[in-house]
């Protein structure tokens, strides 16, 4: 059983690596006041950040991913492998509960870890989107909470697990039914991981990317002094009406790269992970 915890905070080390780098681009094009519009494209973006910050501005707020989605991704991997083990022959939609369940388990930590690295991947941001004085990840937090108490610490909650919920069901559900196919087809090994894996990671991101639109608008917002909005309906109301349909839907591009290739590698690091612990009786 131990070993898909830590077969997952090992994978989790992965997808800090290979992914935060992205998450920030995704992040600060997410969040932009479209009507003031700091970033005109992705590769603009990654320009703006490393000729105004420098090439560690895309590495904002790296260290609270570091500390937290390893620990995230072992209770999501371990959640969900002890509910397989229930099962003798988990159908697909085992798999489904499995992995809405990994998703729910993990908001206790998931919220706050989300809600810090948002507002340090958007300090220093110009004038429109101006979120400032967020100089590290602890402090960020301890600035949160002696501001807003622990409330405020979980702002976004609600919408982090209508997120989470749903997108972890279809990760784990979509990456065993493509793994089953390919197997059915003798694709193996390597291979099979990676297409899986990174499949179901994109399609868990491309079906819930507007809630995670409107999650970061509502983790960044009044951070620099001025709240937009008064909750999740009222982010959905103002997105549409003020920044157009297509604003849910800002930074989906270089999201589905990011979602591909990060969750190709933690599956496959997942995988021969947990085979090595399995096998060496750790």
């Amino acid at each position: 059983m131990a070993e898909e915890f830590e077969a997952g905070w090992i994978g989790g080390l992965a997808q800090v690596a290979l992914g935060h780098p992205l998450d920030t681009i995704k992040v600060r094009l997410q969040a932009q006041n479209m009507r003031q519009i700091s970033y005109r494209g992705t590769f603009h973006c990654v320009s703006s950040i490393v000729r105004q910050e420098s090439a560690l501005g895309l590495c904002k707020g790296m260290l609270s991913p570091m500390l937290t989605i390893t620990t995230l991704n072992a209770i999501a991997f371990g959640v969900r492998g002890n509910v397989l083990r229930l099962h003798d022959s988990p159908t697909l939609l085992d798999h489904w509960v499995a992995g809405g369940l990994a998703g729910a388990a993990q908001l206790p930590l998931s919220c706050p870890a989300e809600l810090v690295k948002t507002r340090m991947q958007m300090s220093g941001v110009g004038e429109g989107t101006t979120i400032r004085g967020y100089t590290g990840s602890l402090r960020t937090l301890m600035g949160i909470y002696r501001s807003d108490g622990l409330v405020g610490c979980y702002r976004g909650v609600l919408i982090t697990a209508m997120r989470d919920t749903p997108a972890f069901a279809i990760y784990f559900s979509f990456y065993e039914a493509i793994r089953r196919i390919l197997e059915r087809r003798n694709t193996h090994g390597v291979l099979t991981e990676c297409l899986a894996g990174g499949t179901g990671g994109a399609l868990s991101w491309a079906l819930t990317y507007p809630i995670d639109v409107i999650k970061s608008r509502l983790q960044a917002d009044g951070a620099g002094g001025v709240a937009r909005y008064t909750g999740i309906r009222d982010a959905v109301i103002q997105c549409v009406r003020n920044d157009s349909f297509a604003s849910l839907h800002a930074g989906i591009g270089v999201a589905m790269v990011r979602a591909f290739v990060v969750n190709a590698f933690v599956f496959t690091v997942f995988v021969y992970s947990r085979k090595l612990l399995v096998e060496e009786g750790m």
